[in-house]
């Protein structure tokens, strides 16, 4: 059992993956459960969208809140999904290394005839699995519903979509990961992530407004996951090529750090 990390790593963590799951579907249902409602009141929502702030308004990608693409792209796809991806992605990452130092169990783990990077990559692999499967359902309630209720959004948006989220989410999990990796403690590791996640989304956001931050706006991950807006214009391989690369180094850093560190207890 041990052996295979990839698999400890599913076992252990099943639960949380299968109730960020439910939980992304269920609120994923409700939030299309209200458009009809929004649709109907088009002109009106349309005005009252028009009085909100204009920061407020590039934010959440209120632009066109009342089409089927803009309505889910604003409840969903602007926060909450790679809210949730972003969550799990550094939760995972954080834990995979620093959280075993922590526990004292990561020498119970090397103490099998398996080399660090191993642990690495499969811990990576892990995340990467999970990331999946709560994309999966997501996909899975997203096409139920805009079939459903003719939102005008296709299978291949909505695969375009989760599939960008969830790259997001194993970028910031590798950062993560790195970090445990580096210093093996996992708390240090998730604030590092969730600090550039955070100042990724704000310069995403507000670089419409602030000049000075536009220079910069592009090296932001989440400029890489929403820019090409694949909700409406499907898969965009160079911003997924960018958020493959970052996972793909911060896993070598990864490799390479926890390798080189003296792990005794």
């Amino acid at each position: 059992m041990l052996r295979n990390v990839f698999t400890k790593t599913l076992r252990d963590h099943w639960r949380a993956i299968a109730g960020w799951g439910l939980g992304l579907g269920l609120l994923t249902a409700f939030e299309i459960a209200v458009y009809p409602s929004i649709r109907d009141r088009a002109e009106e929502m349309n005005r009252l969208v028009a009085a909100y702030p204009e920061a407020l308004r590039a934010m959440f990608g209120l632009e066109d809140f009342t089409s089927g693409a803009g309505f889910l792209t604003a409840e969903l796809f602007s926060l909450v999904v790679p809210l949730v991806m972003v969550t799990i992605g550094i939760g995972f990452g954080a834990r995979a290394t620093a959280g075993e130092e922590e526990r004292k169990t990561i020498d119970l783990l090397l103490a099998n005839p398996l080399p660090r990077r191993r642990l690495v990559t499969d811990n990576l692999l892990a995340l990467a699995a999970a990331l999946a499967v709560v994309g999966l359902v997501l996909a899975a309630v997203l096409w139920a519903g805009a079939t459903m209720l003719d939102m005008g959004v296709g299978i291949g948006g909505i695969a375009a979509a989760t599939g960008s989220s969830a790259l997001l989410g194993l970028a910031f999990g590798a950062i993560a990961l790195a970090v445990g990796c580096a210093t093996g403690r996992r708390a240090l590791a998730a604030a590092v992530a969730a600090a550039l996640a955070l100042a990724g989304w704000l310069v995403d956001s507000l670089a419409p407004l602030v000049e000075a931050l536009e220079p910069w706006r592009k090296l932001s991950l989440f400029y890489q996951y929403l820019e090409h807006d694949p909700l409406r214009n499907g898969f965009d391989p160079a911003n997924a090529a960018v958020l493959v690369a970052v996972a793909a180094v911060m896993a070598l850093v990864a490799t390479v750090a926890f390798q080189r560190r003296d792990l005794a207890t």
